[in-house]
């Protein structure tokens, strides 16, 4: 009866939403909208170590399932002629066959606002939450995939390039929490994670831009699934940053960049550091590429490391680098980098081993689809190493996905997914995951393919 019960929640709230989206005010695009409505269903498994680092074989709890998701996505834009507010709201539930005491709800929503103070100055805040759990991450797009999706062409691509944020009004404003999460990371904790960002960019004249920009994330495990001391660790961590970025276009196809940065982390990792680096970018008709290097000192407080810990304060190299290319129905993109730590503050020294390190990423995706044929094809692979409590962490993901539009707004997909989470050090602390769903999609702002 209870799930009766919530069908029924879902189809009144996609009944109120679309009647609020039939009624919204067609004024410099203000309204109420649903952005997105899809049901999936898969079968997904999960490998786990054969002994943890204690010596205490796990419980294999989620070694086979058939794991069904329905979520919606609803936006809220309002537009005047110096502000433009915009919100965000998606719910979904997961519901488990075999486990299901692990069903549960997801929610996420962001915030944003941005003011044009004046000729020269705009402003600009935005703010996310997020509620989660493994089943609601295992088949989340990776950043590279939500840039493809987004992109419509080359120029788009590389703009959106400098921010996982899919939308290109606000790709220089905000970098959503969500899509960085692993489901590996995740599992058996649900964990809540925020960020919020305020950035003042200041245009001296077309060329010559000055951005001043200051976030805050933090994350925190809210509740387990099973016995705390079964699930791998996931500890509360916070990190701030306040710094400034300077853009200068040399051509209509090139810019310089030059940014400075003061970082903070806190939690298991504790870092403060100072960061720069000195970019270029480069936008062609079919191509593109960016890249940045630079160089993070850091300052680490020696009474919350262990007495055993050597300090290195060594400025420590940090950069970025993407390449895309986009022409017809191919759309290629790839892109790495290596900072002292991620948005939540994992990186640096860790306060109870002494061990320390950087964070390195290399993400990337490939879309073909045929003009005026209603079939998509896209493949991704992406790769994580940050430090953990004895060694690096190595997660590596890769999916393959295959769409075809049913009508105008409607889209069946099927994919693959297989993640590792683990140590190279230790070969027997691996946690493996793979599945495979069919999703259906509704978008009603979606534009056919044919």
């Amino acid at each position: 009866m209870s799930r009766c019960r919530a069908a029924a929640v879902v189809v009144i709230a996609l009944l109120m939403a679309t009647r609020s989206a039939r009624a919204q005010t067609t004024d410099a695009g203000s309204g109420v909208l649903i952005k997105e409505a899809r049901v999936s269903t898969g079968y997904a498994s999960v490998q786990l170590p054969p002994v943890t680092l204690g010596g205490v074989p796990p419980v294999d709890e989620l070694s086979a399932d058939l794991i069904t998701t329905a979520s919606i996505t609803i936006d809220w834009r309002r537009v005047r002629p110096l502000t433009e507010y915009t919100l965000e709201a998606s719910g979904e539930y997961a519901t488990r066959v075999r486990y299901s005491p692990l069903s549960a709800p997801g929610a996420d929503v962001m915030y944003t606002v941005m003011h044009r103070a004046a000729t020269r100055w705009r402003l600009g805040a935005a703010a996310d939450g997020t509620l989660t759990n493994a089943d609601q991450l295992v088949f989340q797009p990776t950043p590279s995939n939500q840039l493809v999706n987004a992109a419509g062409s080359v120029a788009d691509l590389a703009t959106l390039a400098r921010s996982p944020d899919p939308d290109p009004t606000q790709a220089a404003l905000f970098v959503p929490l969500r899509e960085s999460l692993g489901a590996s990371d995740v599992y058996l904790n649900r964990i809540f994670a925020w960020d919020a960002r305020a950035e003042a960019i200041y245009s001296q004249s077309r060329r010559l831009v000055m951005e001043v920009h200051g976030s805050y994330a933090a994350i925190r495990r809210v509740s387990s699934d099973s016995d705390p001391a079964l699930a791998l660790p996931f500890p509360d961590s916070a990190a701030s940053r306040v710094g400034t970025e300077l853009t200068y276009d040399r051509t209509e196809r090139s810019r310089i960049t030059a940014t400075a940065d003061w970082t903070q982390t806190s939690g298991t990792y504790v870092d403060t550091g100072v960061i720069a680096t000195v970019g270029y970018e480069w936008t062609g008709r079919k191509w593109f590429a960016l890249a940045s290097a630079g160089a993070a000192i850091r300052f680490v407080d020696d009474a919350a490391a262990p007495s055993t810990t050597i300090s290195d304060r060594a400025p420590a190299l940090v950069g970025s680098g993407a390449i895309g290319y986009r022409f017809g129905g191919q759309t290629l993109f790839a892109q790495y980098r290596r900072s002292s730590h991620d948005e939540y503050g994992h990186g640096g020294r860790n306060v109870a081993t002494g061990f320390e390190g950087n964070v390195q990423s290399f993400d990337g995706s490939w879309a073909w689809s045929v003009p005026r044929r209603s079939w998509t094809t896209r493949a991704t692979v992406s790769m994580l190493r940050g430090p953990g409590n004895f060694s690096y962490i190595y997660l590596w993901l890769t999916t393959v996905e295959i769409g075809r539009e049913l009508a105008r707004n409607v889209l069946l997909t099927g994919e693959v997914v297989f993640d590792r989470h683990g140590s190279r050090a230790f070969e027997g602390f691996a946690l493996m995951r793979e599945g495979a769903q069919l999703t259906l999609i509704w978008t009603p702002q979606r534009r056919s393919v044919r």
